[in-house]
């Protein structure tokens, strides 16, 4: 839309920086498909897919929102709308993508340990 009409090319530049965690996300399924769940590459992507998932995917989301409420008065109601609506499903959709992140890469260990250790106490 934005290229288009030739407004709001810099709101769709910076919509582009959430495809730079992509790049920790593929390599992640890639080094499950390999089975490679358990290796030092996998765990250190783990953790550079959680550190880029926040900066380039949460703040940048923050962000445009940010920038779509302060600027409502300077936006047509249509482009506002449609945008807002994009925002919110994305916001909730990346919401949910996190907490499986977090649950399979950093929660899954915890949990396993405990269920060792109750596997062992019986």
């Amino acid at each position: 839309m934005s290229v288009l009409l030739r407004q709001y090319i810099g709101f769709a530049v910076v919509a582009l920086l959430v495809e730079i965690n992509s790049i920790f996300l593929h390599l992640r399924q890639i080094l499950l498909m390999a089975s490679l769940s358990t290796s030092t590459l996998y765990r250190l992507n783990s953790m550079l897919n959680l550190g880029t998932y926040v900066v380039f995917r949460i703040n940048t989301l923050a962000w445009m929102t940010r920038w779509l409420v302060l600027n409502r008065d300077n936006v047509p109601l249509l482009s506002y709308t449609v945008g807002s609506l994009g925002m919110a499903v994305m916001t909730a959709m990346n919401i949910v993508l996190f907490y499986r992140l977090l649950r399979s890469d950093f929660l899954k260990s915890s949990r396993e340990g405990k269920k060792d250790s109750e596997d062992k106490e019986k």
